[in-house]
């Protein structure tokens, strides 16, 4: 089966938009059926044999209940896809005789998984020190379940790996969603328990030197490869909990190819951005809701930095790990228990002046105080790009008076206007289409002087049409930036009023 197949496959089995009645054969591991669900459709598989052996270590699909599903009552109390105490006992104690924590660490970290003798033999080993015995269905629940956690992402696996995904919510052990784009949708995976759910974050936040308490309620971290992590502790979360939510970045190619191949933009409208970035002259914000790819564009954008340019990158979560020799990061950090030791954004901003940086970048503008040190350092020339929540790139201008009114409230905003045209040179806007799910650049406008109590905008671009075939209207011919656009071949007035990918060679309609 080829790739797309399979990826088809994997979100259609995981999703309550797939269709129900779904019938495969597999070879030398019985019947596999489709059993709809409340929360979607799952896949039924029986054991081959009596062994329990279970087939296929790194099979995707939900392996949790036998096909025999109309008496899978009894000793575990519930449907089989619930282990029972006993069983989730072994569980435990079977993950420990494998050294859990140091073979998933090894797994993710090198790609490899545990091996499937080991796995049994832990179970095995566990039921006999016990003296407990286990039904063949429950035993090879406890070995599928095990199988998951050591592939790294454990029961998650599937939609991690799946392109189409690019948020994950685990709102218990028993229910997760997926959403792709906008679009949020229940699937058939779940825990064995909730003690199993609890552990499976302390593991994934043992990595980053984190963890949950009663204290640290709340956990916003990022792994190496891009992955943000919210998890919330469950004495916060009502009936249900604890939270977990998990954003995977789809755009893994950081370069301007992968800007145009995911269709964020067409490449006239990458090649602007790209050469005000490479120009060192722009000082650029990009805007839009959470979720739409500000922190992706950014990164794109940062291989365009000269190779002997000085760059810091100030954050509350470590996301921006330019691959650049000079390039450093500060990260925010908040007060703990008694209340002291709090670093904030706009300390680090106002370190970083000390640095003689050749640019600064702010992760996220999110206080008034962190706004001012950004656009204050913008002002003083040195150039820099940070990222801020607004609905569309004049309200983007809006938002920032919001903010530095806030700082500087007793200063009129005729002021504020007028730092805030010293400072920021042009605004991208990004948004994500309900349709399709794609990320695009929305809008671009460029910031000019600020007269008559009125800060003039220039619009360059829009996106006029969505959906599979979008297009974008060029809005203006020139540019503040014109000289240093023709230095990169790139004129503006040369090119047609509306512009699409129809021209570019490799693009397909989805």
């Amino acid at each position: 089966m080829s790739n797309d197949d399979d990826r088809d496959s994997i979100l259609g089995l995981f999703s309550t938009r797939s269709t129900v009645d779904r019938t495969k054969q597999t070879p030398s591991s019985g019947t596999a059926t489709n059993l709809p669900t409340q929360s979607g459709t799952v896949e039924r598989r029986a054991p081959a044999s009596s062994r329990s052996t279970v087939t296929g270590s790194r099979d995707t699909r939900s392996t949790t209940t036998d096909s025999r599903s109309s008496s899978d009552t009894g000793s575990s109390g519930g449907t089989r896809s619930e282990l029972s105490s006993l069983a989730s006992t072994i569980l435990r104690e079977a993950r420990r005789e494998l050294g859990s924590d140091y073979h998933l660490q090894k797994a993710q970290d090198s790609g490899q998984a545990v091996a499937e003798s080991d796995i049994v033999g832990a179970v095995d080993k566990v039921l006999k020190r016990r003296s407990e015995a286990l039904d063949d269905i429950e035993r090879a629940n406890v070995i599928i379940h095990l199988q998951k956690d050591l592939m790294g992402w454990g029961v998650l696996q599937p939609l991690i790996d799946n392109k189409e995904v690019t948020d994950i919510h685990v709102y218990d052990w028993k229910t997760v969603v997926l959403q792709r784009g906008k679009v949020s949708e229940s699937t058939g995976l779940h825990f064995p328990n909730h003690q199993a759910y609890v552990s499976f974050i302390d593991r994934l936040l043992l990595r980053l030197g984190k963890s949950l308490s009663t204290q640290q309620h709340t956990i916003d971290a990022s792994l190496p490869n891009g992955i943000r992590i919210c998890a919330v502790h469950e004495s916060v979360c009502g009936q249900r909990g604890p939270l977990l939510c998990i954003r995977v970045p789809r755009i893994m190619d950081a370069s301007l190819d992968g800007i145009i191949s995911y269709q964020v933009a067409p490449p006239l409208i990458v090649n602007y951005m790209a050469s005000l970035t490479r120009s060192g002259m722009a000082t650029m914000m990009v805007a839009g809701e959470t979720g739409t790819g500000k922190t992706t564009l950014i990164k794109c954008l940062a291989t365009q930095y000269g190779p002997d340019e000085s760059i810091i990158a100030v954050e509350d979560t470590p996301e921006l790990n330019f691959q650049h020799p000079y390039f450093r990061s500060l990260v925010s950090r908040p007060p703990n228990v008694e209340g002291v030791g709090e670093v904030t954004l706009q300390e680090h901003i106002k370190t970083t002046l000390r640095m003689t940086p050749t640019r600064v970048i702010l992760g996220e503008m999110r206080t008034p105080f962190a706004a001012e040190a950004f656009l204050e350092s913008a002002q003083t020339g040195h150039v820099g790009t940070s990222t801020v929540h607004a609905r569309n790139a004049r309200e983007t201008l809006v938002r920032l008076e919001s903010l530095l009114g806030r700082a500087q409230k007793s200063v009129s905003i005729d002021i504020i206007r007028q730092q805030i045209a010293l400072a920021v040179d042009s605004v991208v806007w990004l948004f994500r289409e309900k349709g399709t799910g794609k990320p695009r650049v929305g809008e671009i406008i460029e910031v000019g002087h600020f007269v008559e109590g009125v800060i003039q905008v220039r619009p360059m671009f829009t996106l006029i049409k969505t959906g599979k075939q979008p297009v974008w209207r060029v809005d203006s011919w020139t540019s503040a930036f014109d000289e240093v656009l023709a230095a990169d071949g790139i004129y503006l007035g040369d090119s047609p009023q509306e512009i699409t990918f129809s021209n570019v060679r490799g693009t397909t309609d989805e």
